[in-house]
């Protein structure tokens, strides 16, 4: 009786430690699990929000905008001009819209919107208006300023993948640079310039000269 009471008793301690051993397993695994998920997180410059497939948003919430171009912006909540204007003096500008007016600027400045020359800084709404697609081309404010300083070892690629709104836009902001006497890296410009098809130093010498002449 001593005996087989000792066996009961070695055998349930086996089975806890096993036990023990495979919980051990399954807490590891879901570690891998998390580090691997934080690993491949995007991002971004957007509003950190729930993202779920049924997306609920107040029509009186505030959404922040940004602007992408570097001069003045006026987005209106009607055509031709009419309704709510709200006016970003320059690149980087950022306003809060309420969300009925910002799906009234949606509407009429379509164009702008996919063209990057505003983005709005909410991934919900950026999903519920199917924006997703449209953003995977449009570079934020901090990756077109990494552009433009030169500081980036990966900006003719950068310039490639955005849309051709945008190249022309970083194309301003290079020329408004060299017109002010402010340092461009030229070996990037001219790189730029194959892009683009056109020498951008040269634009930039014919604007000057024309400010010059006035």
């Amino acid at each position: 009786m001593v005996v087989q009471s000792r066996r009961k008793v070695t055998k349930n301690v086996a089975s806890s430690e096993d036990r023990i051993k495979e919980l051990e397993k399954q807490l590891e695994e879901l570690k891998n699990i998390m580090i691997k998920g934080s690993e491949h997180k995007i991002e971004n410059t957007m509003d950190e929000e729930d993202s779920t497939d049924d997306i609920s948003i107040s029509s009186d919430s505030y959404i922040k905008v940004m602007s992408l171009t570097p001069y003045l912006l006026t987005l209106t909540t009607s055509e031709y001009g009419r309704g709510k204007k709200f006016n970003f003096e320059k690149f980087g500008d950022v306003k809060r819209i309420l969300y009925h007016d910002l799906c009234d600027i949606m509407e009429q400045h379509q164009n702008f919107l996919n063209s990057g020359y505003f983005i709005i800084l909410s991934r919900n709404v950026v999903r519920k208006h199917g924006l997703d697609e449209v953003y995977e081309k449009i570079l934020t404010k901090d990756k077109i300023d990494s552009i433009i300083s030169g500081n980036d070892s990966d900006a003719v690629n950068l310039f490639k993948s955005c849309s051709n709104a945008q190249q022309e836009l970083m194309v301003t902001m290079f020329v408004d640079k060299m017109v002010n006497n402010e340092f461009v890296d030229l070996n990037l410009l001219d790189r730029i310039s194959r892009v683009i098809g056109y020498d951008i130093s040269k634009r930039a010498e014919e604007i000057k000269s024309i400010s010059l002449k006035k």
